[in-house]
């Protein structure tokens, strides 16, 4: 049997760096935290998603 070998690219998502719609701050959202899209259009980061979390969609 052959061992197969992963790179350490392989296991971790790529970055998507994008700007919070609200702070304007520069953040990853492939982290496994609250970051989302807001409507499906406008990048939300944890601390801004966890922040106005009270105004569900």
């Amino acid at each position: 049997m052959e061992k197969k070998e992963f790179n350490s690219k392989q296991e971790k998502k790529e970055e998507k760096i994008e700007i919070c719609y609200f702070c304007n701050r520069k953040f990853d959202m492939n982290k496994d935290d609250s970051s989302h899209y807001k409507y499906g259009k406008y990048p939300v980061c944890a601390y801004c998603s966890e922040f106005y979390g009270f105004y569900s969609d």
